[in-house]
């Protein structure tokens, strides 16, 4: 039996509730491909949330262009969060096929832990990525630097996430207490 076939009698139990999926790392990766399935489906309560910390690439501009007619049409609120020092968001940062170029899906909310005037920055994602020097910065730091893959761990676990989302509580909800008054706020996806 697949997922939905496990969810639909659920759902159908509880009329009123709806789906919000959430995962970390790898399985935000594979939150976000499911939330956005899920959208998709006319059997589904809209809107799909979906939170994810640390998520990899999952996707090309192809998927970016219809998860922004998903999020137009309220039928999926997806936010990632990542820590500013974390390498893993960044990556896979290259594909073997010269013209596909990954990209995230989403809204950010980006963490910083350096005592900025500001400390969190919530953006739409890219159809490009801007910030490819420091995305390959964190990479070099993931996989070679002593120090930088200790100080990248930490940046990466769901613990350091959840402490940062406590730390920056109060900056987090001038945001909006749901992630529909985020997007209600930002007009759709754009801020």
């Amino acid at each position: 039996m697949g997922v939905f076939e496990n969810l639909m009698p659920i759902l159908e139990k509880h009329p009123g509730f709806s789906l919000l999926v959430t995962g970390h790392s790898l399985g935000g990766a594979l939150a976000s491909l499911f939330a956005v399935s899920a959208a998709c489906r006319d059997d589904i309560p809209k809107p799909v949330q979906c939170i994810t910390h640390a998520q990899p690439l999952v996707g090309d501009k192809s998927l970016l262009q219809s998860v922004r007619k998903l999020e137009e049409s309220k039928h999926l609120l997806l936010l990632r969060t990542r820590n500013c020092e974390d390498g893993v968001p960044a990556v896979p940062a290259f594909s073997p096929k010269p013209r596909f170029t990954y990209t995230h899906i989403g809204m950010e909310l980006k963490m910083y832990d350096d005592n900025r005037s500001k400390n969190i920055k919530l953006s739409k994602s890219e159809k490009k990525v801007k910030n490819f020097a420091l995305n390959f910065k964190a990479l070099i730091k993931l996989f070679v630097i002593k120090a930088g893959k200790d100080r990248q761990r930490r940046a990466h676990s769901l613990r350091e996430h959840f402490l940062r989302i406590e730390k920056y509580e109060k900056e987090i909800r001038s945001l909006g207490e749901k992630l529909e008054d985020v997007y209600s706020k930002t007009g759709s996806v754009i801020m």
